[in-house]
């Protein structure tokens, strides 16, 4: 049972990212014309989520190795 409500949560997270991840309609001038889409950096904050990224897998690792522990 917990395998399915798994398999259920990870479905709907999948699904509704997807949904989130789609990309909105071009927005049209009056004569038909698409307006252009704004322009931005993509890689802003990429050095910020890399370093979060490895604090949180430095945590997870040690938390692992705590609990894996065998007490004396």
């Amino acid at each position: 049972m917990k395998i399915k409500t798994i398999f259920f949560a990870l479905f709907l997270t999948l699904i509704s990212m997807s949904v989130f991840a789609a990309e909105p309609p071009v927005p049209m001038k009056p004569m038909g014309v698409p307006v252009n889409p704004p322009t931005s950096d993509i890689n802003q904050d990429i050095l910020l989520l890399l370093m979060s990224a490895l604090l949180l897998g430095m945590y997870t690792v040690y938390n692992h190795n705590l609990k894996r522990k065998a007490s004396i």
